[in-house]
């Protein structure tokens, strides 16, 4: 059987609950697949920021207490894989990442692994393009984008 594409597009103007079946934020064995695959194929992901969308370029770290953090970490998926089993070790080929021109550093207070140790909210806005992340938020700081994956 000849190998097949399929692409998982989203739309980054709505958040994931607007678009439900392109994804989900947790893991469980009932959610649905959005797509059925089979082995040697190549799939496709748009995904989602961490924070789905909520951190904008026109944001500052005063804002980030209006961010809904029962909604982050929204995931594209899931994919199901044709004669895999529950269990089954499955080889994957990252083929290419390539990120948007926004990203975004954050700090928000009682969130995340280190909560205790950070009180105040900080924000970092990326402009990525050309391979590098930089930022006016942190001048001379430029950080190169990860190896080619191809």
């Amino acid at each position: 059987m000849a190998a097949g594409t399929h692409h998982i597009r989203i739309d980054r103007s709505k958040p994931l609950r607007d678009e439900p079946h392109t994804g989900h934020n947790r893991w469980h064995p009932d959610i649905p697949p959005i797509v059925s695959v089979n082995p040697g194929d190549t799939v496709v992901l748009e995904t989602r920021d961490a924070l789905d969308g909520a951190v904008t370029p026109a944001m500052t770290s005063a804002d980030l207490h209006r961010v809904d953090l029962n909604l982050v970490h929204p995931l594209t998926g899931p994919v199901f894989i044709n004669g895999a089993d529950p269990g089954d070790l499955l080889e994957v080929h990252i083929l290419d990442i390539a990120p948007q021109p926004f990203g975004f550093t954050t700090i928000v207070p009682g969130f995340g692994f280190l909560r205790n140790f950070f009180p105040t909210p900080f924000l970092v806005k990326w402009r990525i393009d050309s391979g590098f992340a930089m930022s006016p938020d942190l001048p001379g700081v430029r950080i190169p984008g990860g190896r080619s994956w191809g």
